[in-house]
């Protein structure tokens, strides 16, 4: 009965239509769909991020405990950073190879492999050799990311349709950050376990992230016919004749440069200024990253100009980072740092996909190569240069001077109009 009512209340044209309908559905949510590639990328960015950031907290705690020197464990963040300077140079090398998934296994392969020196200084008991062996350690997995992030670069213009570009933006700093908080919570409780173990365990995650690289199918291109001297002067000359990409650069300094100096700056904070254990850099970190995870998918849903967005972004920044000079219980800090952590999620979002929209696949590692050397790098030097204002100022005090110079600087997006314009 009820079948008789159904097939006379459908005609046959309606039933055509409902299924063309339903197939349409279908074929739109496979066009938004991520590449599994891409999503392969994910995973290995998430899983060598996680290791990476562990490892970073770790080594400026295991300083600072050792040491009791606010400049040396800032080296140590600042040596994990030094092979920036190499950026360009090792962009120019992948957009020249046709083998990036072989260099991009060899590089997580080498990371594992150069956590040995750091058991050799720990096994000895010296404090001078754990030094040693800690910032030679922290070079090789600084050099490796920079070699993975040139990689990630090409792979990421190569998987994602134009129309995909946000969406891809929003996913890769969303597991990013999940990623660099997981492993900024997970520092804490490692080091309450041992420094041995911390190490064991970044170890471990460092050898998981080589797994999904080879299953990764890219197409092989390259430009071995190129001299490298030609590569290299093809990359800056189309970085110079588009403002937008230098004028990011310039904005992409001063951001990593304060906070470069913000990751010292809170860690003494926690450690000097509140004398808390391990557990609460976690808390503050953990907080902040979980900040830019919302901001990231948040950043989706943002339409505008670059500039107006980064404008207002970083103005509450530089307010939210001043107050945090006159807080005096670690539980209130969570507050602005959430609230940095969001805005910076969107912003991250908002630059990445307009770089995406600039600049041609087979530009890509020179470009990533020139922002790190040129941007980054010297930004390296911030984690030094934060030990140097603690010891001057004091905890509490060096947040004031950040927040003033995030302030001084935001007025950059009015005269940078070529970004600014932007729309995303």
């Amino acid at each position: 009965m009820f079948k008789n009512q159904a097939s006379t209340y459908y005609p046959k044209n309606e039933e055509l239509s409902l299924k063309s309908n339903i197939h349409t559905f279908h074929v739109k949510q496979e066009a938004h769909r991520l590449p599994t590639s891409y999503s392969l990328l994910l995973i290995n960015s998430g899983l060598s991020r996680f290791g990476v950031s562990t490892f970073n907290l770790v080594i400026i705690w295991v300083i600072l405990q050792a040491t009791h020197n606010a400049f040396l464990g800032g080296l140590g963040d600042g040596v994990l950073s030094l092979p920036l300077f190499l950026s360009y140079a090792v962009g120019v090398i992948v957009d020249r190879s046709n083998k990036k998934k072989a260099l991009a296994a060899l590089s997580g392969i080498s990371r594992s492999l150069s956590l040995g020196a750091v058991f050799i200084g720990i096994m000895l008991r010296s404090t001078l050799l754990l030094l040693v062996s800690l910032y030679s350690t922290a070079f090789i997995i600084g050099f490796t990311s920079d070699v993975m992030n040139a990689v990630r670069a090409v792979w990421t213009k190569e998987f994602l349709a134009p129309k995909l570009y946000k969406r891809g933006s929003s996913a890769a700093s969303s597991v990013y950050s999940i990623a660099e908080g997981a492993g900024y919570v997970s520092s804490g409780l490692l080091l309450a376990l041992g420094v041995a173990e911390s190490f064991i365990f970044i170890l471990v995650f460092f050898t998981l992230a080589v797994v999904p690289i080879l299953f990764i199918h890219p197409t092989k291109t390259g430009s071995n016919s190129d001299s490298a001297m030609s590569s290299i002067r093809e990359g800056l000359g189309f970085i110079l004749k588009n403002k937008p990409i230098w004028q990011a650069m310039v904005i992409s300094f001063l951001g990593n440069l304060v906070f470069g100096m913000a990751g010292i700056i809170y860690i003494s904070l926690i450690q000097l200024g509140y004398r808390l254990p391990a557990l609460y850099v976690s808390l503050v970190f953990g907080t902040f990253i979980l900040g830019i995870v919302g901001g990231s998918s948040l950043a989706q849903k943002v339409k505008g100009k670059v500039g107006r967005i980064a404008l207002v972004g970083y103005m509450l920044m530089g307010g939210l980072l001043a107050s945090v000079s006159s807080i005096r219980e670690v539980y209130l800090v969570l507050v602005p740092s959430f609230i940095i952590g969001l805005i910076i999620g969107v912003i991250n979002v908002v630059f990445t996909t307009a770089l995406l929209k600039l600049v041609p696949k087979e530009l890509m590692a020179r470009v990533q190569g020139a922002f790190n050397t040129f941007s980054l790098a010297i930004a390296s030097l911030s984690g030094m240069l934060g030990g140097i204002v603690i010891q001057l100022v004091g905890p509490s005090d060096s947040f004031l001077l950040l927040g003033g110079v995030v302030l001084i600087s935001s007025p950059l997006f009015a005269v940078f109009k070529e970004l600014s314009q932007i729309v995303v």
